[in-house]
């Protein structure tokens, strides 16, 4: 009888064990799987015109395929929301410039078709070559209504928009890159370098209407990001190391504008900064904004080693579903080269084994039924290949060509120029298949990168940050909006926090007192954010060491955008150890706004 009764508190005690860890393991599988929900915050929205707004948000997906949208409305009801749309693939495509062997197709300045102001030089760089930037240059009146005179450092044509420019064009992502998060590394020099108010910036420029390409008629946006400046590493005179990213926040961006005393000042129209830099289809810059025509920057500027990681859209890329069946045998490279983002460099191609007498397959698969629309072959410039043909299956076994490609050589604009490129296809697949049918050695052929471009794949994001915004407009003048932003992946969907944005009534300005940087014993630079809102407005600062300020900087021209932009001053003489306060003042004809007052404090001697 004992025993019976112990036999069955033991199996009681088993069983409840095991329900124990049951519930435990459901538990800590639904934590993990509630840790995968995206987490997303509503930031805050800005003002666009009079009718209005640009809606801003962030979203971690965990690195699951997420889609997001915005709701909004003059309640907590909402009623509305923005279409929803996919977070972009990962920033696994990769472009390099050495500056090792030429300009590599970049141009500076107004002069001499951009070759004048930016020379090459064939040593004394980082690593070897770099390109330099020389004052005094041309001014850019095309955006004083905007940011205001800029003079270009550099510029380089990634799109579809170089060719019908007359410009060479690397044909990033196909000619449609999307720049939004990108990371950009380089290093700088800067060479008896006085910015006399400048600041040292990146800058996008893409055309809204790219059917219409060169001829009348087009339209292009203009964005300088004003939420990193490289002026503080041009002050040593020595090489130094640069790393940012260009978020896509539109609280970091200012947008370029137009000038209303030329003529067709419309053609530099308003793009949101998520769509331009989403189609950076024209060309990106380092260049020189705030510039003072009477007062200009002198010196020289020196660029070396420029790398930029920008979204892959390739349907050939593991995270986007593309996966390799076949390759060639007996070859010292590893295939997955071949799809790793990289166009071309040490580690980063393939070439065959030695002396290869038939064609040589690369076959890959594709997680769905995608369509293909262009395909771009990049040279291995060591063991170039010379004709290659690129086919598709449905089923695997029956395959038709797409194209056969006659490779250049080389191009004189350096490598990341010698690629094969057909666009304009429409063809359903579930296979590809990359033929070399010969190349330029006999030794061995070789390729860079193979990208594929097209429809229907499920594209991951990175596990990391994104940053989303759109606009919304046909809105009501003076009438407060609630929005939010939402999210969802496979673990769920999760919405942000309610904020509340008031639509200008009219035209007077708004503004936003901001920080102060580059402080020293007797001198600071205070910023801050106007939106002119569509009139001509002046701004500028007042300070001093109480609320009662007493001095301003120069009043200065802040344009006629639509748009926030950032503004800035630069004051001197001041007290060491001294607090000060300061805020930021605009006027137009419709009245005067003022900023909240901020603070900061001078070093001492």
């Amino acid at each position: 009888m004992h025993s019976f009764r112990f036999d069955r508190i033991q199996i009681w005690v088993s069983s409840l064990a095991m329900l124990i860890g049951i519930l435990f393991h459901q538990n800590v599988y639904a934590d993990l799987k509630d840790s995968k929900k995206p987490t997303v915050s509503t930031r805050p929205a800005s003002a666009l015109g009079t009718s209005a707004i640009t809606v801003n948000g962030s979203i971690h997906p965990y690195g699951l395929h997420s889609t997001y949208y915005f709701e909004y409305g003059p309640t907590i009801d909402y009623g509305t929301k923005t279409a929803t749309v996919e977070l972009p693939p990962r920033l696994a495509a990769f472009y390099r410039e050495s500056w090792n062997e030429g300009r590599g197709g970049w141009f500076g300045g107004l002069t001499g078709g951009g070759l004048k102001d930016l020379v090459h030089h064939e040593r004394g760089g980082a690593t070897g070559g770099f390109v330099r930037f020389t004052e005094p240059s041309g001014h850019d009146h095309n955006h004083d209504d905007g940011i205001g005179t800029l003079h270009l450092c550099k510029y380089f044509y990634p799109g579809v928009l170089g060719p019908a420019l007359n410009q060479p064009s690397a044909f990033l992502g196909g000619g449609d890159p999307d720049f939004r998060g990108a990371k950009v590394s380089l290093f700088v020099r800067g060479n008896d370098w006085v910015p006399n108010g400048s600041e040292l910036m990146w800058w996008t420029q893409s055309q809204s209407n790219i059917d219409v390409m060169a001829k009348p008629g087009w339209e292009r946006a203009n964005w300088a990001y004003t939420g990193f400046s490289l002026n503080d590493y041009l002050r040593s005179g020595k090489w130094e190391k640069v790393e940012y990213r260009l978020l896509n926040d539109t609280e970091q961006w200012t947008f370029g504008g137009n000038n209303h005393q030329q003529r067709n000042p419309q053609r530099y129209s308003y793009w949101s900064i998520d769509e331009s830099q989403r189609h950076l289809n024209c060309d990106f810059f380092h260049l020189l904004t705030f510039v003072d025509p009477k007062n200009p920057p002198s010196g020289a500027i020196d660029f070396d080693e420029l790398e930029i990681a920008y979204r892959n859209y390739s349907l050939l890329l593991p995270s986007n579903g593309g996966q390799l069946m076949r390759a060639p045998a007996s070859s010292p490279d590893d295939a997955a080269t071949l799809t790793d983002g990289w166009r071309h460099g040490k580690q980063r191609m393939w070439h065959s084994a030695a002396n290869p007498t038939e064609p040589l397959e690369f076959v890959y698969t594709f997680n769905d039924t995608v369509t293909i629309q262009t395909v771009q072959l990049h040279q291995n410039p060591q063991w170039p290949a010379k004709d290659v043909e690129v086919l598709m299956s449905v089923d695997g076994k029956s395959y038709r060509t797409i194209r056969k490609l006659t490779f250049p050589e080389r191009n004189e604009h350096g490598n990341n120029f010698a690629f094969g490129l057909e666009t304009g296809l429409s063809a359903k697949a579930n296979f590809v298949k990359v033929k070399i049918l010969s190349g330029y050695r006999s030794r061995h052929w070789g390729l860079g990168e193979i990208e594929v471009f097209g429809t229907g794949a499920t594209m991951l994001p990175d596990d990391d940050l994104y940053h989303v915004n759109t606009d919304i407009r046909n809105l009501q003048p003076g009438k407060t909006y609630h929005y939010r932003l939402v999210a969802s992946n496979s673990a769920g969907t999760v919405h942000g926090k309610d904020r509340t944005i008031t639509v200008p009534a009219d035209e007077k300005p708004r503004v936003s007192t901001r920080s102060a940087t580059r402080i020293t014993a007797s001198s600071a630079k205070i910023e801050g954010r106007l939106n002119p809102l569509g009139l001509p407005t002046q701004f500028y600062f007042e300070y001093g060491t109480d609320r009662n300020y007493g001095k301003k900087s120069p009043p200065t021209h802040g344009g006629l955008q639509i748009t926030p932009r950032t503004v800035f001053a630069n004051l001197n003489g001041l007290e060491p150890g001294t607090k000060c306060h300061f805020r930021l003042v605009a006027v137009n004809q419709r009245g005067t706004s003022f900023g909240a007052d901020a603070t900061f404090q001078t070093t001492d001697n």
